[in-house]
């Protein structure tokens, strides 16, 4: 009977290590993510919600924030910690944070139960508030295509033509530096070369008058 109770309370701290590690392992890498409450939703809304993430390639992990918390700490992502102070689910992937912080602030309005908390990007923590800012921002591919309008536009244009007009610039004043060196380098006089110095005539005695 000992020996039963001695295996039954060793066994939840068996499971819980092995759910650390799952998690740890499942995040390695993992420097941006988005907190959220999935507490109220129905089967349907919630089979619904993965699978629109899943096709944005966007992982949501229901966790238990304990376990949650030695994970992150194992990471290096103890700061993280403080965005699981209630029922919580990590959404991670998809490409890019504005990516996943908009597809999940949008469906916070389709659901009423369902919230999100905060985010974690770079080292920093988001405020739920400040979520719904960076879902309103430019996706990645979005600025690329943005970048591109203007490198195509007359200012644009304009821009790369100085940018290409100054680089040349610069080269013709180096490498005329570099003539100026050499030449500079060939014409100097060259300090070993001694000076031989001419001697002195000596007095010659006068000659005697007969």
């Amino acid at each position: 009977m000992i020996a039963q109770a001695t295996l039954g309370a060793k066994a939840p701290a068996r499971i819980k290590t092995l759910l650390i590690k799952e998690l740890v392992e499942s995040w390695q890498g993992v420097q941006t993510f988005v907190v959220v409450c999935p507490i109220g939703l129905d089967a349907i809304v919630s089979n619904q919600l993965r699978a629109a993430l899943t096709a944005k390639n966007i992982k949501m992990i229901v966790v238990k924030n304990s376990v949650a918390r030695l994970a992150l700490t194992q990471l290096d992502l103890a700061l993280a910690a403080e965005l699981l102070d209630a029922p919580s689910a990590i959404c991670y992937g998809g490409e890019s944070v504005v990516d996943i912080a908009r597809e999940l602030v949008d469906w916070s309005r389709k659901a009423n139960a369902f919230r999100v908390r905060g985010a974690f990007v770079e080292g920093q923590l988001f405020s739920a508030q400040q979520v719904q800012k960076l879902a309103a921002m430019p996706n990645r591919s979005e600025l690329l295509a943005q970048i591109a309008a203007l490198i195509g536009s007359p200012a644009g244009r304009i821009v790369s033509t100085l940018t290409s007009l100054g680089g040349r610039i610069v080269g013709s004043v180096k490498t005329l530096a570099e003539k100026l060196a050499h030449q500079n380098q060939t014409t100097a006089p060259d300090e070993k070369t001694e000076t031989k110095e001419t001697p002195e005539p000596k007095d010659t005695p006068p000659k005697d008058s007969q």
